[in-house]
């Protein structure tokens, strides 16, 4: 929310003190789960100082890889540890990350590694247009209800990249 606040240029003084709990979050992270990156990586994109959300970005991007948090081959996925409490088969791929090009989790993967995850993300759409939920479903709505997003998000991602969207 803060990241996106930024980014569209939207001042409360309430803004102050999140942007710097932000800051204290992002830069303590020493082990990590993929949602937790996700959303720093979203602060970090639209976080107003550039080279310190640079920098924050850099060494999130070498925590990531460390930890594996990221399944760099999706062929191979049983090389890649689900984090403690995700559902079996809940991985996160580098497209999950670097939502698009100009986001600063792009630098952390190389162009064959985010090729492999876009031509992942478009292999995973189903015969009726939308892309799967890829995490726990506790409740017989979950899927109903996050679908949509999940769809949306995909659409947006290929979108950004570049790639053609059936």
């Amino acid at each position: 929310m803060v990241g996106l606040l930024h980014r569209n240029e939207v001042w409360h003084a309430w803004l102050f003190r999140a942007t710097d709990f932000c800051w204290a979050a992002v830069e303590s992270l020493e082990k990590s789960h993929p949602y937790e990156v996700q959303a720093a990586v979203a602060f970090l994109d639209g976080a107003p100082d550039r080279s310190r959300a640079r920098a924050a970005a850099d060494r999130l991007g070498r925590l990531v890889r460390e930890q594996r948090l990221a399944a760099l081959d999706p062929d191979d996925l049983d090389a890649y540890p689900v984090a403690p409490g995700y559902a079996p088969g809940e991985h996160h791929f580098p497209h999950d990350f670097a939502k698009a090009p100009e986001s600063l989790a792009r630098a952390w993967f190389t162009d064959a590694e985010m090729e492999r995850s876009l031509d992942f993300l478009v292999r995973e759409q189903r015969e009726d247009g939308g892309w799967p939920v890829r995490w726990r479903q506790w409740a017989p709505g979950t899927a109903l209800e996050s679908r949509p997003i999940v769809t949306i998000e995909a659409l947006r991602t290929l979108r950004a990249y570049g790639r053609p969207i059936d």
